[in-house]
């Protein structure tokens, strides 16, 4: 398990659909520390309402990494600082996709069934192996829910 690596950036909401749907992004990452780490988000605020809830997560890859099969996913926690851990059979974490392909720019989005979950917080990571897709990837990560 890689080395978890927190993007400080904020989060920034936008009401979609005369504020039916919140799509909120964080801004673009700075270089990462190491090129095996996991970046993750901060704690997605327990305001928002996914808990529960079908939502769209994505990741935006503007500068493109190395070409690795790196994984997308989104832990739990009770308080925002302690997490879930890749260490269980997948229900201790959601996977989101096995490769979201990392040499590639772009959009990339996936459909999250969190009914069967129940957490205060949520956050959005991807590269849990820690394999090496390089510092200078640049990405947003985001997520979209019906408000």
């Amino acid at each position: 398990m890689a080395t978890k690596e927190t993007i400080n950036k904020a989060w920034s909401p936008t009401p979609i659909s005369v504020g039916t749907y919140v799509t909120t992004t964080q801004g673009v990452n700075d270089n990462l520390s190491a090129a095996t780490v996991a970046p993750v988000t901060p704690p997605i605020p327990s305001t928002s309402r996914i808990s529960g809830s079908r939502v769209m997560v994505f990741i935006n890859i503007t500068v493109a990494g190395s070409d690795v099969a790196a994984d997308m996913f989104m832990e739990m926690s009770p308080d925002g600082t302690n997490w879930t851990t890749h260490e269980g059979v997948g229900t201790d974490y959601i996977t989101l996709s096995s490769d979201i392909k990392p040499n590639e720019t772009g959009y990339k989005v996936f459909l999250v069934d969190l009914t069967s979950f129940r957490s205060p917080f949520y956050r959005i990571g991807f590269n849990s192996g820690g394999l090496s897709v390089g510092t200078g990837i640049r990405f947003q990560m985001g997520y979209s829910y019906l408000k």
